[in-house]
Parts: C-alpha cells; structure tokens; sequence
C-alpha cells in the first residue's frame, strides 16, 4: 500500500483492509428479526469513566444504547466523532445514550490522563468508559478499532459497525436507531440468560407507582378483585412492572377465584425466584421476578393440571402485552 493510503486508513484501518473487513457496509435495512434470536449484550466493566458515573446497562432496559469502541490516535475513530456527537444531541432526547469505550492500541493511548486530554480538547461530552486492559473489548469480543454496536430497548445486540462511517454509514445508524427507538420496550420472550437489575430504594420509588412500589420492593398485597389483570382474557404476555421480564403467558391464566391473576407455570424456570416465606406465622413459597428481585406473589400446590400449581400474583406487580403488539 503506498503512503498516502497507509496514511488515510491509519492502524486500525490498515488491518481491516488487509483481513478484508469491509470499511463501508452496504446499506441494507434493519431485519424484524425475534429479539430472542440476538445475543444479549454484555456488561461494561471497569470504574473509571470519563463524563458519567459508571453506568450498568441493565439498567437502561426500555432505552436504545449505542456502544463505540474507539482509540484517540486512530484516523477512523476521529474521523467517526462528529457522528457520534450528533446522535448523541439529536437523540438525547428520546433516552439514547452514546458510551464510548476506550481501548487503547498505542503506548501513548495507556495513559488515562492522555484519554481524558483528548476527550477535553475535542469536546465530547458524551460518556467514555477507560477500557485500559481491554477486558471489554475482550468481553464484546471487538476485533477492529473503531467498532459500533447498537443496543436495543431489550439489551440485545441488534447491529453492529465495524470502520469508518462515512456520510452514507452516519445516516444509516441513525435511520438503524430510529427503527429500534419505534420498537416496543415490552419483549414477549425470556432472554436465555437473565442479567440481575440492582437499583437504590430511591430510585425504584421514583419509578414506580406507589401501590407497585408497595408490593414489588416491600412485599406488600393488593386487595383482591382491585386488579384489572383479573378478568383480562386476552392473548398476550404478562411482564414484571419493574423490569419488564417477561414472566407469564395468558395461555396458562386461570380463574382461581382468590381475586388475583392466577397461572399455573411461568414462560420458563428462570423467570422466576421461589423461596420460604415464613411471615405472618405460616410457611408459604414467594415468587420474586428474577431480573429485579420484585415480589410478585405466592405459588401454592392447588392449582390445575398439568402441574397442580397456582402462581398467585399481584396484578399491579405486573404489565400485560397484548400479543401483537
């Protein structure tokens, strides 16, 4: 390769051309694939984090996330900022949040005080996790610098972008986010591993309305017959009110007669966390909401076939998808 195109591509650019990586995608629009069929994103580790505190992306559940891994000395990666930029102010709006991950390549690049610099003198505002180890790199298994992923409102991995973006690839995210920003937040299937959402007291009481607050984070019981839940036969999806797992279908619903809505097995054995419940001065099994730790209600032994079991459950501890929607 002459000068000039080694001088254009820059490191990381260089190792792309040579492995054949394609540096301008094609423009083809986002699939309506089922959620259940992305890999859910990983966890961002490390505590050093420029513009934000660290920030867990289990808990932007119902929000799009757009992920960058970036290094300050590469080419492509400066030349992709203003894009970042302007998705973060154009979308900021609608709770897109822009992280920038920064894994080093070049000795220079090690130094957190450098990063820092750089972030200054360029104006980003947006938040930049230091990767100096690479464990997130590593972890999202990045091969090339600069690298973007989109997350959607489920924390799936919905695209990616691996290069320069160029004028067309800038508008072709944004037209990405947008499609993700019109899905529903509300899935209808479990994700096949469950990351553990960990908010403060006052952070879920901000969130939830009181009775749901009551029930979900201090166990507390709707009076029966007050849910609307109750006599809804639609077909659908009932969905923790916290977090949005999904935890029960209306296919397993069934008039108990207690006044709450009843089921007689969740979606899937990992939706739900089962444990002795010993107030009050009797010996019950609780049901918890396995993203959130929310109470839900109770399961007792005296429900229909085919398992004999009744999940008894607050209707305020739980949100209901219509199926379609």
């Amino acid at each position: 390769m002459n000068n000039l195109l080694l001088k254009s591509l820059g490191a990381a650019g260089l190792v792309a051309a040579i492995v054949g990586v394609k540096l301008w995608p094609g423009e083809a629009a986002p699939t309506a694939t089922p959620a259940s069929q992305y890999k859910a994103a990983p966890a961002l580790t490390g505590t050093s984090w420029l513009n934000s505190k660290p920030i867990n992306l289990a808990s932007r559940r119902g929000k799009v996330t757009v992920v960058e891994f970036w290094t300050f000395a590469c080419s492509n990666c400066q030349a992709n900022l203003p894009a970042y930029a302007k998705w973060a102010r154009d979308f900021k709006s609608k709770g897109v949040e822009v992280i920038g991950v920064h894994t080093p390549e070049l000795a220079q690049e090690r130094d957190p005080k450098n990063v820092a610099r750089f972030v200054k003198e360029h104006g980003i505002t947006y938040p930049v996790l230091i990767d100096g180890n690479g464990a997130n790199w590593k972890r999202w298994n990045t091969k090339y610098w600069p690298t973007i992923y989109l997350i959607d409102k489920q924390g799936n991995i919905r695209s990616n972008w691996e290069g320069e973006l160029g004028p067309k690839g800038a508008a072709q995210i944004a037209t990405r986010i947008n499609a993700l920003l019109a899905e529903s937040a509300l899935s209808t299937t479990p994700p096949a591993k469950i990351e553990k959402i960990t908010k403060t007291d006052a952070e879920w009481k901000a969130q939830l309305s009181p009775e749901a607050y009551d029930v979900l984070r201090h166990e507390g019981t709707e009076a029966a017959g007050t849910s609307p839940l109750v006599n809804n036969h639609e077909n659908g999806t009932f969905v923790c009110a916290g977090c949005n797992l999904p935890l029960f279908s209306s296919k397993t619903k069934f008039e108990s007669g207690t006044g709450w809505p009843s089921f007689y097995q969740p979606l899937s054995k990992n939706v739900v966390i089962e444990k002795t419940d010993s107030s009050y001065g009797m010996s019950r099994t609780e049901v918890e909401c396995a993203r959130c730790g929310g109470h839900l209600g109770h399961v007792f032994d005296d429900g229909p076939k085919p398992t004999g079991l009744r999940y008894c459950m607050n209707g305020v501890s739980l949100k209901f998808v219509k199926s379609g929607k």
